[in-house]
C-alpha cells in the first residue's frame, strides 16, 4: 500500500531522526533535522545537519526502492560546495543505514570524518582538564 502525502512527509521525518541518532550513536555526532528551515521546499538546506561535519551535505532516504543514482544526482545539484553524501535504508533492513557517495567525493568525506575526530579530542581534553582543575587559556 503506498503511503499518502502526510504519510510520506512522517516516514521521511522518522527516516531523518533515526538517521540523526546512528550518527550519534556511531559517531557521536550531534544532528539534528532541517525541515524548519526547509519551509517553501528550499533545497539549499540537507535533510539532517551535523556541527561536527559542516562541509557534509546530508541526504537522507528511507524506502523501499531507492534510485541511488537519482537521489545521489539531486545531493549533488543541491550540495553547492559541500560534500554530497547519501544515507539510505529501507524498511526493517539488516544491514542498517548505508552511505552512498561519488568515489571522487571519498577524500573529502575522509577530511570532514578527520576534522570532526580531532574537534572531539580537542573538546574531551579540555573537558578533561576543565574538570581537574587545571589552568584555561
Amino acid at each position: 500500500m503506498a503511503l499518502s502525502g502526510r504519510g510520506c512527509r512522517r516516514k521521511g521525518a522518522v527516516g531523518e531522526l533515526e538517521a540523526c541518532r546512528a550518527l550519534e550513536s556511531t559517531f557521536g555526532w550531534k544532528a539534528q533535522r532541517t525541515a524548519p528551515m526547509q519551509a517553501g521546499r528550499n533545497s539549499e538546506y540537507p535533510d539532517i545537519v551535523c556541527q561536527q561535519t559542516p562541509s557534509l551535505f546530508l541526504e537522507v532516504k528511507r524506502v523501499e526502492k531507492l534510485n541511488i543514482p537519482r537521489a545521489l544526482g539531486v545531493a549533488v545539484r543541491q550540495a553547492g560546495r559541500k560534500c554530497p553524501v547519501l544515507l539510505h535504508r529501507t524498511n526493517r533492513s539488516p544491514l542498517g543505514w548505508l552511505i552512498t557517495l561519488r568515489l571522487e567525493d571519498l577524500p573529502r568525506l575522509s577530511h570532514a570524518f578527520q576534522v570532526a575526530e580531532d574537534d572531539t579530542v580537542a573538546a574531551k581534553a579540555l573537558s578533561d582538564q576543565d574538570s581537574a582543575g587545571g589552568p584555561r587559556q
